[in-house]
């Protein structure tokens, strides 16, 4: 998590799906990236928890595509005598995305 924090293109993506779910064709534009380092970084941050697939869509000659959002809307890294804390302000839509997510995957059940 902190490796992904500490890399610039990473918080530029992570910044840019805070509010609004992205495709990462949108984020290369948006956030001025290369192709490969672009979907190598969605994948270390999906990876790390930081970004998750909210939907799915599907292009206009037929292709799927994920887009992705931000699970935390903001993150505080402290560290004080060899103690490393993290204070994390989950991305509330998210955070029942996510869960619900993993719920029905686990149990093959939604929880409502």
């Amino acid at each position: 998590m902190l490796t992904a924090l500490a890399n610039e293109e990473a918080r530029r993506l992570l910044d840019s799906t805070i509010s609004k779910s992205k495709s990462v064709v949108d984020l290369i534009r948006e956030c001025n990236i290369a192709h490969t380092s672009a979907y190598r970084l969605v994948n270390e941050l999906k990876d790390a928890g930081l970004l998750a697939i909210e939907k799915m869509g599907l292009s206009s000659d037929g292709k799927k595509y994920a887009m992705y959002r931000s699970t935390f809307r903001s993150m505080t890294v402290k560290f004080d005598h060899g103690q490393v804390e993290v204070d994390a302000e989950v991305n509330g839509d998210m955070a029942q995305k996510v869960f619900r997510l993993f719920y029905s995957l686990s149990s093959g059940g939604d929880p409502e």
